[in-house]
């Protein structure tokens, strides 16, 4: 028999070391059939507290391997590629190190590859309730329509799979198939971040499916403070610029953002000359703001929690920052978006 042959499942964790890893890793651990899954962390840890749970689990669990892997450039692609290569299964799934599972996530992101035309699969990524207020907002704000499609990929809406088009995968919850992954040449490197993106966007282009499985969530942390969040907002906007650029399909609500933010600077200056600037650049903000509005009350409707009123103070600032940033980039291109 082949020495792969009983693992139903190979999990790659591109990881900085951080100590929410451990977290990840008990999480797996704590699935049903842990025994036929095997997990590749790839990346150095420099917390001697963390390498040293991560070798006892080792010691436990023989599946759990570590390679103390890191490089200069697209480092979180290299670190997929790299654990990839080292797994076995025929379905390999890539999970971020700051989640957490459910104790039938394996089964359950396994199941639509059940359908031999699938290539690709994801699901949701819910915001865990023991986080602070800022954190459960920034989850929040990214599950309204103030994020567009983008919402959809952190709502887990029913028990069903369904097609998704490339741009829903969502990073920190995804498998391929690992023929598939072969055929488009792994994740690339000199394209990060997005590059889960630029994958999905060749495995569709292939002529292999995406699915979404709303069952198989996972919790996510989001960023942790104001500034986080907004870096991670502007790295969203310069991905998307970047994925224009790369050829990927245009979808014109991406970069509604952007024109927001040039409809700002145009009025703005007009407003330094002339009255009718003035007029408009109080129309543009009040049309916004009624618009956040809108969208805060929906959530509010939705949830009947009085904290997700506050999103309204978060989503300008979301726009803002993912607005802007599409503009750096199409002005500076590649710039270094790595969060260190």
């Amino acid at each position: 028999m082949n020495a792969s042959s009983s693992v139903r499942l190979s999990v790659v964790i591109p990881t900085m070391g951080r100590p929410i890893l451990i977290k990840t890793l008990e999480s797996l651990i704590a699935t049903r059939d842990f025994e036929h899954i095997e997990v590749v962390v790839a990346g150095k840890i420099s917390d001697s507290h963390v390498l040293e749970r991560l070798q006892l689990m080792q010691k436990e669990h023989p599946q759990l391997v570590h390679l103390p892997v890191s490089f200069p450039v697209g480092d979180s692609s290299q670190k997929k590629n790299e654990g990839f290569r080292r797994s076995r299964a025929d379905i390999v799934a890539f999970l971020d190190d700051d989640v957490y599972v459910c104790e039938d996530w394996p089964e359950l992101i396994l199941k639509p590859f059940e359908d031999a035309g699938v290539g690709a699969a994801s699901g949701p990524s819910l915001v865990p309730d023991d986080v602070k207020l800022f954190t459960r907002l920034a989850g929040t704000a990214l599950q309204s329509k103030a994020a567009g499609y983008v919402a959809e990929r952190y709502l887990k809406a029913g028990e069903h799979i369904r097609p998704i088009s490339w741009s829903r995968i969502i990073g920190c919850n995804m498998a391929y198939r690992r023929t598939v992954l072969e055929s488009i040449g792994l994740f690339p490197p000199e394209f990060w971040p997005g590059e889960e993106m630029i994958a999905a966007w060749k495995t569709q282009q292939a002529g292999h499916r995406i699915v979404f499985y709303d069952e198989a969530w996972v919790y996510h942390y989001p960023r942790a403070s104001l500034w986080r969040y907004l870096k991670q907002m502007h790295g969203y906007g310069a991905t998307r610029i970047r994925l224009l650029r790369a050829g990927v399909e245009f979808e014109p609500t991406t970069i509604v953002p952007g024109l927001w933010v040039l409809s700002l600077v145009v009025f703005g200056i007009a407003a330094c000359f002339s009255t009718w600037g003035s007029t408009l650049l109080l129309l543009d903000l009040f049309a916004y703001l009624l618009a956040v509005l809108y969208i805060t009350l929906g959530k509010y409707a939705e949830t009947r929690r009085l904290e997700h009123l506050l999103i309204f103070f978060l989503v300008p600032l979301m726009h803002l920052s993912y607005g802007i940033a599409e503009w750096v980039e199409f002005f500076r291109p590649n710039k270094d978006l790595s969060e260190g």
